[in-house]
């Protein structure tokens, strides 16, 4: 029995098409998820450093955050993370904000290829006092 047309191997071209289909899709689904996953880790680093904030210096919180920029590969430096202390309801808000552009499908269809994400991040955390 034939799937498609009388013609023999036309069912094993078209398996063949499904399955570079679903790769390329798996493939650019991956990009997706790693800009996302990106932007997560920072949020949850954000998050616990502010939660620590009564042990750590500013200083230390942003040399952590960020070593985690580098190793997630995020163009973040020292200078990108805004530290703010309120020293009376024992609170720190550290604040950062970047854009990362994504190529899909090899940047086959121009400029429509090209997505653009621009994450800002705001942890506002208390902390017990010193």
């Amino acid at each position: 029995m034939r799937i498609l047309g009388n013609q023999s191997g036309v069912s094993k071209y078209t398996v063949l098409i499904i399955l570079v289909m679903l790769g390329i899709g798996f493939r650019e689904g991956i990009k997706y998820l790693d800009v996302q996953l990106d932007y997560q880790s920072m949020k949850d680093t954000m998050q616990a450093q502010a939660a620590a904030a009564q042990v750590l210096k500013d200083h230390e919180i942003r040399l952590e955050l960020e070593a985690k920029a580098i190793e997630r590969g995020l163009p973040l430096k020292r200078d990108n993370f805004l530290i703010m202390r309120d020293e009376e309801k024992r609170r720190m808000t550290i604040k950062t904000a970047w854009t990362t552009e994504v190529q899909y499908l090899w940047g086959l269809c121009g400029e429509q290829c090209t997505q653009k994400y621009s994450f800002e991040i705001v942890a506002d955390e208390a902390y017990s006092g010193r």
